[in-house]
């Protein structure tokens, strides 16, 4: 299998000032290496190369996995393991990585079957692809199960696919403190060199068309790349059993349900939101303001995409309006606050004397809330009390949710 540069990167001249160091954080516990690899496995020594030697502190690398077929099976084998002449002991020696520290055999070697049942030879047909994926992705899932081990993947070996599909499998199953590179070397014409595979520790020279290439002026380093972690975004999908195909779909399914806002329904029994499977529980007076300016949005100018015309917030001296309170009095009542005091708002004009500062406050309350409930996400913004200040005007206030999203129960 020929390399393809697509997956292997080379290093340009503006980019190697500084090449050799891995800048991003590194996991602090165990960490396996899972590589792909074609007929070149000298991305897999590189890689560790790169962990182990160049970066600081060095990654704890104890296990190496490889996925590949049939072909860069043997080559693996041959290149990487032979116990007299395979460039993965001859690293371990060069480097002073004691024998057993670091797991590398031919049962880490994963080569995926084909529909005959048989390891594939290559990756050409819609239905290896397939089985790559699947083999991939149960892999990947499989090793993201133990907290005690972080995951290093690379990408840099092998058909384009099956980068492409182990990236994938990273987005779904990847932790935080997981990570995704290539390898880029330098001068280009080094790669897939028959006798490279790490700058070695001694002096060494390396005949390429025709010119000589110094060991001294070859630069290797790893290219992280950044990805979306998804794991913890689709937490009702049954990660545990589906096929690649099957997960991709319901992925997608769960991804479109998210990206328009959930309804948000306001249950004046319970005095709660709820909002895409999740209840932000409310004071009664923080309940009444939410309502009040819920009943304003859903009543208000009908936009979907409003930001706080007059028709649907208000400023915050305007809570202070007897037909606010009087409405905000009837909320209490009606969802049974018994308190004299909570239910005539006393105290409502601040300690301060300050028009709408408690509303302010109990606006603050309120937002703090819904975030601690909905965590992080795109949508939150949009069930939290927004506020804007039109030029030459007072902060307005208002729930920027569509109306035809809200109901009262």
């Amino acid at each position: 299998m020929k390399h393809n540069p697509s997956t292997k990167g080379t290093a340009s001249p503006e980019t190697r000032k500084g090449l050799g160091r891995v800048e991003a954080a590194q996991p602090s516990g165990p960490t396996i290496l899972l590589s792909v690899a074609g007929l070149t496995p000298q991305v897999i020594t590189e890689t560790l190369y790169c962990l182990l030697v160049i970066s600081r502190p060095p990654v704890d690398v104890r296990e190496v996995r490889v996925i590949t077929t049939l072909a860069g099976a043997a080559r693996v084998r041959e290149q990487l393991l032979h116990p007299t002449h395979g460039w993965f002991p001859r690293f371990c020696h060069d480097f002073g990585i004691s024998a057993g520290r670091i797991r590398f055999e031919p049962s880490g070697i994963l080569v995926p079957a084909g529909a005959d049942g048989k390891g594939l030879e290559d990756v050409r047909a819609p239905v290896d692809n397939a089985a790559v994926a699947d083999a991939i992705l149960a892999l990947v899932r499989n090793l993201t199960q133990d907290p005690g081990t972080a995951l290093h993947c690379s990408v840099a070996g092998g058909r384009k696919t099956m980068g492409l599909f182990l990236g994938i499998a990273f987005q779904l199953f990847a932790r935080p403190g997981d990570r995704l590179s290539h390898v880029l070397v330098w001068p280009p014409e080094i790669e897939g060199h028959h006798e490279f595979f790490y700058p070695p520790p001694r002096p060494t020279t390396y005949t390429v068309g025709g010119r000589t290439v110094r060991s001294r002026d070859i630069r290797v380093e790893l290219a992280e790349i950044p990805m979306l972690l998804l794991r913890e975004r689709l937490p009702a999908m049954d990660l545990a059993t589906q096929s690649y195909s099957a997960l991709i779909a319901q992925a997608q399914r769960e991804l479109d349900r998210l990206a328009a806002p959930p309804p948000l329904v306001l249950d004046s029994e319970s005095r709660s939101l709820r909002i895409g499977g999740e209840e932000v529980h409310l004071t009664p007076l923080q309940y009444a303001v939410y309502e009040f300016l819920a009943r304003r949005r859903a009543e208000g100018c009908g936009e979907a995409e409003c930001a706080g015309c007059p028709k649907c917030s208000l400023e915050a001296r305007e809570f202070l309006d007897a037909r606010v309170l009087a409405d905000l009095r009837e909320c209490l009542k009606r969802i049974g606050v018994r308190d004299e005091r909570a239910g005539s708002l006393q105290g409502w004009r601040g300690t301060r004397g300050e028009a709408g500062e408690p509303f302010l406050q109990v606006r603050s309350r309120i937002n703090g809330r819904i975030r601690r409930s909905l965590g992080a996400g795109r949508w939150t913004d949009r069930y939290s009390i927004a506020s804007r200040r039109p030029p030459g005007a007072l902060a307005r206030y208002y729930i920027p949710v569509e109306p035809v999203r809200i109901t009262f129960g």
